[in-house]
């Protein structure tokens, strides 16, 4: 089996939680083909929708460096609305001397602390601010490497790590103010997924208190299955503990004929560290979105561009969104204590 080295300092040491700079926010293009950076935003409004961007960067379309954007808008009602659509690589423009990406007439900007978007396409728009009084953050290096050469990379940080969103949305002819909470992150990776990921499951949970971010997938056969991944606890002040010292439990898995797989509609997500630890034992049987990746790509073969926006999958992706109410058990140092709050789980089968 080949080793995986996850988010740990560059002499090898347990990774330490460091602020972003500005070249962590930037674009980090490379040569290989399966080249992929992402920048992902979604949000979870009070109003009931949820809204969420993925800008993707990507060696794999037409053209190298191609950037696109899918946006998507779930209504309170469950309808799900996305639009997709890919640009040719001038149309990207980035500043050098801050954050500042426009792909066409759209926009990101801001910095480790608050980001601004300002997006409109098909009857879609989002004009949304995700506002943290924490500051961005990596673990280590940021990176995943894995086999002895480490010439497989996974990178990912997190901007405005505690966000409040606010702004306003836009979908079928109407405009609604938005307020409520969301959830950054920046990631890219220099190979084929199916070589290094099998299943993932990420959690985000947001109270008045503190924030957790988990993010985790088991890695593939070649390397044991090992789950990779962090923990992050963050409050306004700053980040508590993040450790890569994490376990992912699934229970009561029933088969769902639509994906073809046996979904968890409980997972429980416990993490520890020297600061301490905690546990969420999550109900993700309300299931709000899932989709057939494959399935849906197929039906836009004539835009065979749109196949950069995932992975060249073996079989096919599937994935589902859960969100609800969840509690968060907390052991630090002496202290103990149950946190309430919103909570929102994503499986991902890879394979």
């Amino acid at each position: 089996m080949e080793p995986v080295y996850a988010f740990l300092e560059k002499d090898g040491s347990p990774g330490k939680v460091h602020p972003l700079t500005l070249e962590d926010m930037k674009l980090h293009p490379m040569h290989s083909f399966w080249y992929t950076e992402s920048y992902f935003f979604i949000a979870y409004l009070e109003s009931g929708e949820i809204a969420y961007l993925n800008l993707i960067v990507s060696n794999m379309a037409l053209k190298r460096n191609q950037p696109g954007l899918t946006l998507t808008i779930i209504t309170p009602q469950g309808k799900r609305l996305t639009s997709e659509r890919t640009f040719a690589p001038e149309e990207l423009k980035l500043e050098q001397d801050r954050f500042s990406l426009q792909i066409g007439k759209n926009l990101l900007s801001g910095d480790d602390k608050k980001l601004a978007l300002n997006v409109l396409q098909a009857d879609l728009g989002l004009q949304l601010e995700f506002s943290s009084p924490t500051a961005g953050f990596k673990l280590g290096d940021g990176c995943a490497h894995f086999g002895e050469k480490k010439d497989i990379l996974y990178a990912i940080n997190y901007p405005a790590p505690r966000a409040r969103v606010s702004g306003k949305i836009s979908y079928g002819g109407k405009e609604i103010p938005a307020q409520g909470w969301g959830y950054v992150d920046h990631c890219w990776y220099n190979a084929n997924t199916t070589d290094f990921e099998q299943v993932w499951h990420n959690m985000k949970f947001f109270s008045d208190d503190a924030t957790l971010i988990v993010t985790s997938f088991n890695a593939s056969e070649q390397y044991a299955g090992k789950l990779v991944g962090l923990a992050a606890l963050v409050d306004d002040q700053g980040v508590i503990l993040a450790t890569t010292d994490l376990k992912v439990s699934e229970f009561n898995r029933d088969h769902d004929r639509v994906g073809g797989r046996n979904y968890p509609r409980r997972v429980v997500y416990e993490f520890s560290a020297p600061e301490g630890g905690g546990k969420i034992d999550f109900d993700s049987s309300k299931v709000v979105e899932k989709m057939d990746v494959l399935e849906k790509l197929d039906r836009n073969a004539a835009t065979k561009a749109l196949k950069w926006t995932i992975t060249q999958f073996i079989a096919k992706p599937f994935y589902y969104r859960s969100v609800g109410p969840a509690e968060l058990e907390l052991k630090l140092k002496s202290k103990t204590n149950k946190l309430s709050g919103r909570a929102s789980c994503e499986v991902i089968f890879v394979k």
